[in-house]
């Protein structure tokens, strides 16, 4: 199977809008259907000594936001993504520091126990009293303690590779953890996206492969070729911390330090027999994100495929939203909008939420919108003009509102929280 050609996300292609307009001084937030701006100025940047002080939410800066957790108290967690740090919208409208000081600790194949580095997605621990933290170029997921802001490590040993399955969590190898998300059982499972596979930590602390695989098949020059019809795969040899994840038909020697190629194997198969496309390299883009629904099935971004799949509680994948690759080549565009989601074409989805009626909000990050796939299994926008990249709109319906490069979503209690992090803001929608 041929590698998959994927869009970086550069800070120029975030940057399409360079002068974003003024949020919306009047916006009511706490108005039904209408998207106001709660934390942003709209500038890309940092207010010097924003670590140390309490900021107007309104006027605060901050640097390609990627993700939202909102507490029970209605505070809203930010992660600050070209910051490296986590930031709190307070109930009061207030902005304060949590974590990070924009050192890059950990980054790449530094083992260094530093500090964030391009942090992409966050959720409350089964206690609400720690927050888990996929600390995405650190290559670990961490843990942060609310009432004292102690950080701890929690999975990876912060080298790029993949090792450890089925030993302790503590030292095994990650790359690119982009995405964290707890089962029914209070297992952690992490989408290892540039090693392309869902990994579980159980309860023990242990490591296991949970879904996908990865082969190293990208064609000469950059790798060795697929395997000969008939031919199986064979797994790279154990390192230092446990037991290769990876497979190839090339030398070991000189294709098992190269990274898991993108591949698509179907739908309706094994999820152990899976094969998704997730950005990967130096200049990869955060993607992949997961969520568990309330029946335990595994829903995630299969961002490169431009797909949106689900992991049944039977362990088998099937697809949700998008049209699959075909003859190898993914499918992406913007199509499809009130008709079945299996037949619309996506553009790079990220994020996911569900809603309480089962409605899946998805980013839509290429095409500057988000979009649902409602019960029914039909398609539509739900915030912004798919294909429009801009920021305007506050005050206004989310239908009629323009976004750029949306990475994040979450739903909370009726409230939309989108990072439109293009527009280096977070924006939120009480929806009707």
């Amino acid at each position: 199977m041929q590698a998959l050609r994927i869009p970086a996300l550069t800070l120029t292609a975030m940057g399409l809008v360079a002068c974003p307009a003024e949020p919306e001084a009047s916006c009511d937030p706490d108005a039904v259907g209408t998207i106001c701006t709660v934390v942003g100025n709209g500038e890309n940047g940092y207010d010097r000594n924003a670590d140390d002080e309490t900021l107007d939410a309104l006027e605060a800066k901050m640097s390609l936001p990627q993700d939202t957790l909102t507490a029970p108290d209605g505070s809203i967690y930010i992660l600050d993504w070209n910051n490296h740090r986590l930031r709190l919208l307070g109930t009061d409208g207030s902005l304060s520091w949590v974590a990070g000081r924009g050192e890059l600790g950990g980054s790449l194949d530094d083992p260094a126990n530093g500090d964030f580095n391009h942090p992409t997605n966050i959720v409350f621990d089964p206690s609400g009293e720690n927050i888990i933290i996929a600390a995405w170029h650190n290559s670990k997921v961490r843990v942060i303690d609310r009432a004292t802001g102690v950080v701890t490590d929690a999975c990876g040993d912060g080298k790029r590779a993949y090792f450890g399955d089925d030993g302790p969590a503590a030292s095994s190898s990650l790359d690119l953890p982009a995405s964290v998300a707890l089962d029914h059982h209070d297992d952690l499972v992490i989408m290892d996206q540039a090693n392309q596979v869902l990994r579980r930590v159980d309860q023990a602390g242990d490591i296991h492969l949970l879904a996908g695989r990865c082969i190293v098949d990208a064609p000469a020059p950059s790798g060795p070729g697929p395997c000969a019809e008939g031919v199986e795969p064979v797994q790279c040899p154990e390192g230092a911390n446990g037991p290769s994840g990876k497979f190839t038909c090339g030398d070991p020697l000189e294709t098992c330090s190269l990274p898991c190629t993108p591949g698509y194997s179907g739908d309706d198969i094994p999820a152990t027999e899976m094969r998704m496309a997730q950005p990967f390299g130096q200049s990869a883009s955060p993607a992949g994100r997961i969520l568990y629904d309330p029946a335990g099935n595994l829903l995630f971004a299969d961002t490169g495929n431009h797909l949106i799949r689900r992991i049944d509680t039977e362990g088998i994948v099937r697809r949700v939203a998008g049209t699959p690759p075909i003859d190898g080549v993914p499918q992406n565009g913007y199509s499809g909008d009130g008709g079945s989601a299996l037949e619309a074409t996506l553009n790079f989805p990220v994020d996911l939420a569900l809603a309480d009626d089962g409605t899946l909000f998805f980013t839509d990050v290429y095409n500057h919108c988000v979009r649902a796939v409602d019960t029914d299994g039909h398609i539509r926008t739900a915030v912004g003009r798919c294909g429009e990249p801009g920021y305007e709109g506050d005050g206004g319906p989310p239908e009629d509102a323009l976004l750029n490069l949306p990475f994040g979503v979450e739903w909370a209690g009726g409230r939309l929280v989108i990072a439109d992090t293009g527009n280096s803001v977070i924006r939120t929608i009480v929806m009707p």
